[in-house]
């Protein structure tokens, strides 16, 4: 598609390229959003924000592109190359009706029926039944192109394998899977599916069934062949299984019975799911405990009636607690009495608190349970109907010197998050508000505060964060960098040293070495250009790089310290009186109990203190801020 832009008329009179047309790479993208449509706006403890682009209104690409159109095969309007990625799959197929290799490549999707999704939509907002025939539509479209011309069947196909492909598709999906299945076969591939769905056991060509139990009882082959032979099986599960939902499938077909074993139109046509529940419309039997339900699911149903309307507590022994079975209303208001240790704290926090939090942190993942002592299980025989909890104690604290309401109710959090976003920044020597500055202002800057010295150019990757960043390290070599800029030390990333990944680092990416002179304007405005990307807008120059070669010609060994001056230019934050830039803001700056933001006199209390030697926060792993303010506090 893009190539047919390229051959426009008015793409060979500019110049633009294949890559002028791509949203991934190219000149061609907006430069604000980098291709994507919308801005990504971090929102810390919150769910993270994605905002359409200002600047190409989501349409991806500069308006200069964009003026380019191409004429469609249907005599419609002309069309750019976001209009096009905006097109369903039958509307291309439609508009590039000439054009055999887009119909090559289309058609597979519309024969497997995903017709909604839009040409240019990003596969992680496709559902799960989308995504997965996309990916059999790619199999499929390189049947087609290694098809022999006579035969239109490959010579050799491929083997499929699926684990349990229908997990979380809507029975219409269902009937879509399988017709894509149908599509492997017929191009010369073959299929095994390890599927416990009725609907895909009875469409398939053969069942090998395994079994007769599982565990130490199972691994034996039960049986094998068509449906219909498994079906008359006797001692097959699934044979049982198959036999019971064609007979609630009877009542649902108009001719008197099912669908025959390996049709596939008719399976096509199976109603979403046999309705089990007693007295069911169309309902030919109900199906009881004895004749295959678990009991277990018997069992659970009973035991969510019984708890739909209250908390169960089941013998529990917690402390001097004596087998008390309680059953506590939900929805209403409940006092727990008695006198002073008889148990209530230990029924209330213990118990029902201990077990909520308890049940509600096995449900994240082991990446978060590590951040987190989980309590021990409560001396309990069971717990039933138990909602998330939460305990409100008495304080047996004030806390410490930096508590307030504003932090004790965590609005101080969002607070600060209104400050970063909202908030507008102002010059601490001008008071004037900061604005953005063009790139030939940070260019003409550098010219004239830098004449004739060697700087360093360097695009910021990460302020101020914990971490390894060993990704960040292969990322750069990929690029073609041999050095990150780590805490103002430059590390190999070919040998990248294992980082601490309890200390913040700030990382930077050693763009360009350069001097800076009249003749080689156009080679630092080419630098800048990348540093500038790669650094989101913002560019560290790092001066001195004479001074720093001249220690490292005197220096015997292979490590120079050398304090380096260095300036922050920003295309986003910079104040028209002096032109002094800022980098971007963080709400660790609003915040009092940061090192970030606090005040270095008093460290955040308000109050002037002296001899107090503040922690290093480095070493001192351990050192919480409860405890930070406990010691504060004792000074």
């Amino acid at each position: 598609i893009r190539s047919l832009f390229t051959a426009e008329p008015t793409a060979k009179e500019r110049g633009y390229t294949a890559g002028t047309f791509s949203f991934n790479t190219g000149n061609g993208r907006c430069p604000t959003c980098s291709g994507n449509g919308f801005e990504h706006v971090e929102m810390q403890f919150l769910s993270d924000v994605y905002l359409r682009c200002p600047d190409c209104n989501g349409r991806r690409f500069r308006d200069e592109v964009l003026e380019v159109k191409l004429a469609g095969k249907d005599g419609g309007q002309a069309l750019s190359v976001a209009d096009v990625l905006e097109l369903t799959v039958a509307e291309a197929l439609a508009f590039f009706a000439d054009q055999a290799q887009v119909q090559a490549v289309l058609t597979p999707l519309a024969e497997l029926e995903v017709f909604q999704p839009d040409v240019g939509q990003p596969v992680p907002t496709l559902s799960g039944g989308e995504a997965q025939r996309l990916k059999l539509a790619g199999h499929l479209v390189e049947a087609v192109k290694g098809a022999p011309a006579a035969g239109g069947l490959l010579r050799k196909g491929k083997l499929f394998l699926f684990d349990e492909p229908t997990t979380g598709l809507h029975f219409d999906d269902i009937a879509k899977l399988l017709r894509a299945l149908r599509k492997l076969i017929a191009t010369g591939h073959s299929v095994v599916v390890i599927e416990h769905n009725l609907d895909v056991i009875r469409a398939c060509d053969w069942i090998i069934d395994l079994g007769p139990e599982g565990g130490d009882a199972g691994g034996e082959l039960v049986c094998s062949g068509t449906p219909a032979e498994v079906r008359a099986h006797t001692t097959s599960h699934t044979g049982r299984a198959l036999r019971d939902y064609e007979q609630a499938l009877i009542p649902f077909e108009k001719g008197g019975g099912a669908p025959a074993p390996g049709d596939f139109a008719a399976a096509d046509k199976i109603p979403p799911g046999p309705p089990f529940a007693k007295g069911g419309a169309g309902t030919a039997r109900a199906l009881s405990v004895s004749e295959g339900l678990p009991l277990q699911k018997s069992l659970l149903a009973k035991r969510n009636a019984a708890s739909d309307n209250c908390i169960r507590i089941h013998n529990a022994r917690e402390h001097n607690l004596q087998n008390v079975d309680v059953e506590i209303a939900r929805n209403q208001f409940t006092v727990i009495t008695g006198v002073s240790g008889s148990g209530k704290s230990t029924l209330a926090f213990d118990i029902l608190f201990a077990e909520g939090q308890r049940r509600y942190l096995e449900s994240l993942n082991a990446y978060a349970r590590q951040f987190v002592q989980p309590s021990s299980r409560p001396d309990v025989d069971a717990i039933f109907g138990i909602p998330p909890t939460v305990a409100i104690e008495q304080r047996t604290s004030r806390g410490g010197r930096k508590s307030t309401v504003a932090t004790l109710t965590e609005i101080y959090h969002f607070l600060r998050l209104l400050y970063v976003k909202l908030g507008t920044q102002y010059c601490p020597d001008c008071n004037v508000a900061i604005e953005p500055q063009s790139f030939d202002a940070i260019a003409a800057r550098i010219q004239k505060d830098y004449r004739g010295q060697r700087i360093g150019l360097l695009a910021p990757l990460v302020t101020s964060r914990k971490g390894y960043y060993t990704d960040l390290a292969k990322w750069a070599k990929g690029k073609g960098y041999d050095f990150l800029r780590v805490d103002g030390e430059f590390l190999p990333t070919a040998k990248w040293p294992r980082l601490d990944r309890f200390r913040e680092h700030t990382i930077e990416l050693p763009v360009a070495d350069l001097r800076v002179t009249p003749a080689n304007e156009t080679g630092l405005r080419e630098a800048l250009t990348r540093a500038l990307d790669f650094g989101k807008g913002i560019v560290h120059v790092l001066g001195g790089l004479d001074r720093l070669a001249q220690a490292a010609e005197k220096s015997n060994g292979p490590r120079v310290e050398l304090a380096l001056p260095q300036a922050i230019f920003s295309t986003k934050r910079a104040c028209p009186s002096c032109a002094r830039s800022f980098p971007e803001l963080d709400p660790r700056l609003f915040s009092f109990n940061s090192k970030h933001g606090w005040c270095g006199s008093c460290l955040g209390t308000g109050v002037k203190i002296s001899g107090y030697q503040e922690p290093d926060y480095d070493k001192d792993r351990d050192a919480s801020r409860e405890q930070e303010d406990q010691r504060l506090d004792n000074f």
